[in-house]
Protein backbone atom coordinates (compact mmCIF):
# COMPACT_ATOMS: atom_id res chain seq x y z
CA UNK A 1 0.00 0.00 0.00
CA UNK A 2 1.35 3.22 -0.64
CA UNK A 3 0.94 6.59 0.82
CA UNK A 4 1.10 9.59 -0.79
CA UNK A 5 3.50 12.19 -0.06
CA UNK A 6 0.94 14.96 0.65
CA UNK A 7 -1.06 12.52 3.06
CA UNK A 8 2.90 11.59 5.21
CA UNK A 9 3.55 15.31 5.73
CA UNK A 10 0.36 16.27 6.45
CA UNK A 11 0.67 13.49 9.50
CA UNK A 12 3.85 14.49 10.48
CA UNK A 13 2.66 18.05 11.05
CA UNK A 14 -0.70 17.04 12.88
CA UNK A 15 1.66 14.30 15.14
CA UNK A 16 4.11 17.28 15.72
CA UNK A 17 1.22 19.49 16.59
CA UNK A 18 -0.23 17.45 19.09
CA UNK A 19 2.94 16.54 20.41
CA UNK A 20 3.74 20.29 21.12
CA UNK A 21 0.36 20.98 22.39
CA UNK A 22 0.27 18.04 24.98
CA UNK A 23 3.88 19.69 25.97
CA UNK A 24 6.42 17.49 25.12
CA UNK A 25 9.78 18.87 24.87
CA UNK A 26 11.72 18.54 21.12
CA UNK A 27 14.28 16.03 21.25
CA UNK A 28 17.52 18.64 21.52
CA UNK A 29 15.58 20.69 24.56
CA UNK A 30 16.75 20.29 28.01
CA UNK A 31 15.35 17.81 30.16
CA UNK A 32 14.12 20.91 32.99
CA UNK A 33 12.66 23.04 29.88
CA UNK A 34 9.72 20.88 29.57
CA UNK A 35 8.69 20.75 33.25
CA UNK A 36 8.64 24.77 33.50
CA UNK A 37 6.80 24.72 30.26
CA UNK A 38 4.64 22.75 31.48
CA UNK A 39 3.76 24.27 34.65
CA UNK A 40 3.47 27.61 33.07
CA UNK A 41 0.96 26.40 31.18
CA UNK A 42 -0.90 24.69 33.66
CA UNK A 43 -0.72 27.97 35.60
CA UNK A 44 -2.10 30.43 33.23
CA UNK A 45 -4.80 28.25 32.27
CA UNK A 46 -5.93 27.90 35.95
CA UNK A 47 -5.97 31.97 36.26
CA UNK A 48 -8.15 32.28 33.21
CA UNK A 49 -10.44 29.56 33.55
CA UNK A 50 -11.40 29.13 37.20
CA UNK A 51 -13.30 32.37 37.12
CA UNK A 52 -15.28 32.16 34.12
CA UNK A 53 -16.44 28.62 35.09
CA UNK A 54 -17.74 30.08 38.53
CA UNK A 55 -19.51 33.24 36.91
CA UNK A 56 -20.79 31.60 33.99
CA UNK A 57 -22.91 29.08 35.89
CA UNK A 58 -23.96 30.32 38.83
CA UNK A 59 -25.46 33.35 37.58
CA UNK A 60 -27.60 34.60 35.42
CA UNK A 61 -29.98 33.16 33.23
CA UNK A 62 -30.59 28.97 32.71
CA UNK A 63 -32.48 27.58 30.01
CA UNK A 64 -34.82 24.55 30.87
CA UNK A 65 -37.59 22.71 29.67
CA UNK A 66 -40.55 21.05 30.83
CA UNK A 67 -43.15 18.32 29.81
CA UNK A 68 -47.09 18.30 29.84
CA UNK A 69 -49.33 16.36 32.71
CA UNK A 70 -46.37 16.04 34.97
CA UNK A 71 -43.56 17.77 37.20
CA UNK A 72 -40.45 18.77 36.25
CA UNK A 73 -37.84 19.55 38.28
CA UNK A 74 -34.74 21.73 37.44
CA UNK A 75 -31.97 22.80 39.33
CA UNK A 76 -29.14 25.17 39.16
CA UNK A 77 -26.55 22.73 40.82
CA UNK A 78 -25.22 25.70 42.59
CA UNK A 79 -24.57 25.87 46.41
CA UNK A 80 -26.37 29.18 47.73
CA UNK A 81 -25.39 30.29 51.29
CA UNK A 82 -28.04 31.71 53.34
CA UNK A 83 -27.98 33.44 56.51
CA UNK A 84 -31.32 34.18 59.06
CA UNK A 85 -33.87 36.26 57.75
CA UNK A 86 -32.72 35.58 54.06
CA UNK A 87 -35.32 35.49 51.21
CA UNK A 88 -34.53 33.97 47.95
CA UNK A 89 -35.70 35.00 44.64
CA UNK A 90 -36.83 32.84 41.49
CA UNK A 91 -37.85 34.72 38.07
CA UNK A 92 -39.15 32.51 34.67
CA UNK A 93 -40.10 33.07 31.66
CA UNK A 94 -41.75 30.95 29.19
CA UNK A 95 -40.06 31.55 25.25
CA UNK A 96 -41.66 28.70 23.67
CA UNK A 97 -45.22 26.60 24.86
CA UNK A 98 -48.08 27.47 27.21
CA UNK A 99 -48.07 29.04 30.46
CA UNK A 100 -46.48 26.78 33.32
CA UNK A 101 -47.02 26.16 36.72
CA UNK A 102 -44.53 26.70 38.76
CA UNK A 103 -43.35 25.25 42.42
CA UNK A 104 -39.79 26.87 44.00
CA UNK A 105 -38.10 25.42 46.97
CA UNK A 106 -37.21 27.47 50.15
CA UNK A 107 -36.21 26.50 53.37
CA UNK A 108 -37.67 26.98 57.18
CA UNK A 109 -35.64 26.14 60.33
CA UNK A 110 -33.56 24.17 58.12
CA UNK A 111 -35.73 22.00 56.34
CA UNK A 112 -36.51 22.38 52.81
CA UNK A 113 -40.36 23.25 51.99
CA UNK A 114 -41.85 23.56 48.38
CA UNK A 115 -43.96 27.24 47.59
CA UNK A 116 -46.45 27.39 45.03
CA UNK A 117 -45.97 30.28 42.98
CA UNK A 118 -48.81 30.03 40.59
CA UNK A 119 -49.12 29.66 36.81
CA UNK A 120 -48.50 31.75 33.90
CA UNK A 121 -45.66 32.50 30.98
CA UNK A 122 -43.59 34.81 33.29
CA UNK A 123 -43.37 34.88 37.60
CA UNK A 124 -41.31 36.16 40.02
CA UNK A 125 -41.34 35.15 43.96
CA UNK A 126 -39.07 35.31 46.84
CA UNK A 127 -39.41 32.72 49.28
CA UNK A 128 -37.79 32.30 52.82
CA UNK A 129 -34.30 30.45 52.88
CA UNK A 130 -32.81 30.94 56.15
CA UNK A 131 -29.62 30.03 57.43
CA UNK A 132 -28.54 26.82 54.70
CA UNK A 133 -26.64 25.87 51.77
CA UNK A 134 -28.16 24.51 49.06
CA UNK A 135 -29.41 24.47 45.61
CA UNK A 136 -32.08 26.54 43.95
CA UNK A 137 -34.66 24.25 42.68
CA UNK A 138 -38.02 24.45 40.68
CA UNK A 139 -41.32 22.19 40.23
CA UNK A 140 -42.71 22.85 36.45
CA UNK A 141 -45.48 21.64 35.07
CA UNK A 142 -46.81 21.92 31.61
CA UNK A 143 -45.02 22.11 28.04
CA UNK A 144 -42.78 24.77 27.49
CA UNK A 145 -39.28 25.94 26.82
CA UNK A 146 -38.30 28.70 29.51
CA UNK A 147 -35.64 30.85 31.13
CA UNK A 148 -35.19 31.31 34.87
CA UNK A 149 -32.73 32.21 37.84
Amino acid sequence: MKISNKITTGMVSVVSLAALAAGAAPAGAAPSAAPRAKAAQAESARVVMAPMAASGTCTGWKKAGSVPLKWSKVSDNCGHFGKPGLKMGYTWKVYKGSAICVKVRGFVNGKDKWYDAGCGKSGAIKVPWGNVLAAKEMKVKNAALFNWK
